[in-house]
């Protein structure tokens, strides 16, 4: 792609031209004038990008680029490249070797600064991140609702001047600390509470209820079960039903508040110090909790064929579904359950299927909880079946399947941190 035919589809302007007063509050470099810059054009498939490279000398010290397709998409950040007469990449280490100078290249190498990009999608909602990549840390700017709706040059600039309007006292000494932040490989374990950055202003905690692969190697655990097919790192964390203006809070603090539904979420975010550890406890049965799974299974003589419930077709023959909680299992046959809650198996998308990527304080109540209230009836029914009374506990289930109660788990768990 030529200069020129970017230029005829789009215009020579960028569709976003950030101001030095936005880039002083986003944390990346102002532009001078004493630098040099080159500009590439490329085309993949569906995206048009130009990339803007500058240099301070021979040093790439900044790259813009600006992606057009099915979105539109524009990335700036700042990064510390040496090249040989703005001609080829120095390798970074002595068996590197050097690489032609092409904006793959360029962006193939991780910034060395601050990384902003937004992503405005005209059929969805627009992104806005601010990263620092070699920290593996996100800054939170917020706002998701104002952001989302940003569809345009315009909407994007009066976002920032309300932004830059609100920002408190603080906000440049939060901004220098995310901005010379250093990757960081953080020992946690269950008990462990930990802060999140909600928005600039606002925190959530959660506390770390387990690692599920140390839930997997007790002797109790099922041969067969559904965490044996997580992917990452999962572990099991649940929130403090609160936002706050308050930095500092401890246990003590957060005792009385309650907590959310367990998540089970990849342990990035606490490995990598993006959430805080704050404070530790000694688990307690009411701190723990297990989502209920419901799945399909094929029965044959020698084993069961596990099958997600959504997956399920009516064509098979002997059909179970099994129904996890904690470390137990029940088996219900099939065809005695209710036309009615057939078609809800058939329709909802587990919440424990899988591993969430990040950790965040979801206020949403997930529809597909058999646990919340509106699901009442399914797992009234779910509970009949497996000969349990309505108001049958997490404990109950355990007792009557031959698995640990929410005490037995709790000072296992304990037990073994203890000593570590």
């Amino acid at each position: 792609m030529t200069c020129a035919e970017w230029n005829e589809l789009f215009g020579k302007k960028p569709f976003l031209s950030l101001t030095e007063v936005e880039r002083k509050y986003l944390g990346i470099s102002q532009i001078s004038s004493a630098w040099d810059s080159l500009v590439y054009y490329s085309k993949v498939n569906l995206w048009y990008t130009r990339t803007t490279v500058f240099f301070d000398g021979e040093t790439i010290v900044k790259v813009i680029s600006e992606m057009q397709g099915p979105a539109s998409e524009y990335w700036e950040y700042d990064t510390s490249l040496e090249t040989n007469g703005c001609k080829t990449l120095v390798p970074s280490t002595s068996r590197g070797k050097p690489k032609p100078l092409t904006a793959s290249n360029i962006n193939a190498v991780l910034p060395y600064g601050i990384s902003f990009v937004i992503r405005i999608n005209h059929s969805r909602f627009t992104d806005i991140g601010l990263t620092n990549p070699r920290a593996k840390r996100f800054f939170p700017i917020g706002e998701d609702e104002t952001t989302r709706a940003i569809r345009c040059e315009n909407d994007f600039h009066k976002f920032m001047d309300y932004y830059i309007g609100t920002c408190r006292d603080d906000y440049f000494e939060k901004l220098e600390a995310f901005k010379t932040a250093k990757k960081v490989t953080i020992k946690y374990k269950p008990g462990d509470i930990f802060r999140v950055e909600v928005d600039r202003t606002h925190y959530a905690y959660g506390i770390i209820t387990a690692k599920v692969r140390d839930l997997i190697k007790m002797p109790e655990f099922p041969r067969e079960h559904s965490y044996y097919s997580f992917m990452m790192v999962p572990i099991m964390v649940r929130f403090y039903n609160l936002i706050t203006e308050d930095p500092n809070l401890k246990y003590k603090d957060l005792s009385s508040i309650p907590l959310d539904r367990v998540d089970i979420v990849a342990d990035n975010d606490i490995i990598w110090g993006r959430h805080t550890i704050v404070d530790h406890k000694i688990l307690d049965e009411e701190d723990l909790d297990f989502g209920l799974m419901c799945m399909m299974a094929q029965k044959t003589e020698s084993q069961s064929q596990e099958i997600p419930c959504e997956e399920g077709t009516s064509s098979q023959n002997n059909k179970i579904l099994i129904v996890e909680w904690g470390f137990t299992r029940g088996e219900i046959d099939y065809d005695l359950i209710s036309d009615n809650l057939k078609t809800f198996l058939k329709e909802r998308i587990c919440p424990y299927r899988g591993v969430c990527l990040g950790i965040s304080p979801s206020r949403e109540v997930n529809k597909n909880n058999f646990l919340i209230s509106e699901n009442r009836e399914y797992l009234n029914e779910i509970f009949s079946h497996l000969g349990l009374s309505q108001d049958a506990t997490f404990d109950d289930f355990a007792v009557k399947f031959g698995g640990l109660t929410l005490r037995e788990l709790a000072v296992r768990i304990n037990r073994k941190y203890s000593r570590s």
